[in-house]
């Protein structure tokens, strides 16, 4: 009797999972890119669906009258308790703030942070290397494509314009994501990926092996009915009842034990 690790049941389940792991890795690859991407985009629209709700919110008067030292008084207050609010409203976002141009460059005006003691920014502060995003937000919505880095740590931001009574952009609304909340996602996708092959592969070994052992357990059925016969015995009889070529095989063994035993009767009576 074959090892079991020369066995066909050993080798048929390893081909398959084989066959199995190389299909289902080819399309992670290409399954997890996609759909990492997916939802960074996705991602992306909720920050500016967000930025565009809160600069609608906004009073554009009130926030273009703010300057610095400001950051004690109602007009500051009032709106940094807006935006802190908003920004309370959703686990996920670290930071809302307003930025609007100065000086050929651009300064923060308002932190959400101010009354949770995450203020990182006062009005005026000058704004570090504006985006290509920022820049774009003060005609209409727009969304970094990368991460990008703030005072507050690494981030994916959504921004649209504020607007004062006369419709005149007078600055724009950052909704700022931490890093890590994006790739958790990103991650996640991976990971219920991972889960998915892995049972995939798990379930196919699985039948495979179960189909193959019904299929070893009638050869070596056969294996014991040719040993007794090859020792003259023909006292045999097989119980395989199958319609594919094992069964064939099976009916065969019967055939020749049939012919085996008339020829033995045969040469006994001209004995």
């Amino acid at each position: 009797m074959a090892s079991m690790l020369h066995s066909i049941m050993t080798k048929l389940t390893a081909g398959f999972v084989i066959l199995v792991i190389l299909i289902t890795g080819l399309t992670f690859l290409f399954t997890v890119g996609a759909s990492t991407e997916k939802i960074q985009e996705s991602t992306q629209q909720e920050l500016v669906a967000l930025a565009a709700i809160t600069a609608a919110d906004l009073n554009g008067d009130e926030i273009a009258k703010l300057k610095p030292g400001m950051e004690a008084e109602i007009l500051y207050l009032m709106n940094a308790e807006q935006l802190a609010h908003m920004s309370q409203a959703d686990h996920e976002i670290i930071k809302i703030f307003t930025v609007r141009k100065q000086n050929g460059g651009m300064e923060y005006v308002i932190d959400s942070g101010y009354n949770i003691g995450k203020r990182d920014v006062k009005i005026g502060t000058p704004v570090s290397n504006p985006t290509t995003a920022m820049t774009s937000a003060f005609t209409g919505p727009s969304v970094e494509k990368d991460f990008v880095e703030r005072p507050w740590g690494t981030v994916l931001a959504g921004y649209a314009p504020i607007k004062n009574a006369k419709g005149e952009v007078i600055g724009i609304v950052g909704v700022d994501m931490h890093a890590a909340v994006v790739q958790d996602r990103m991650d996640f996708v991976g990971q219920t990926i991972y889960l998915i092959l892995f049972l995939g592969i798990l379930c196919a070994g699985l039948i495979i092996a179960i189909f193959s052992r019904t299929m070893i357990r009638d050869i070596h059925m056969l294996i014991e009915s040719a040993n007794k016969i090859s020792r003259g015995d023909t006292n045999v009889s097989i119980f395989i009842q199958r319609n594919d070529e094992i069964g064939e095989l099976a009916s065969s063994f019967k055939r020749m034990i049939t012919s085996l035993k008339i020829l033995m009767h045969q040469d006994y009576q001209h004995e």
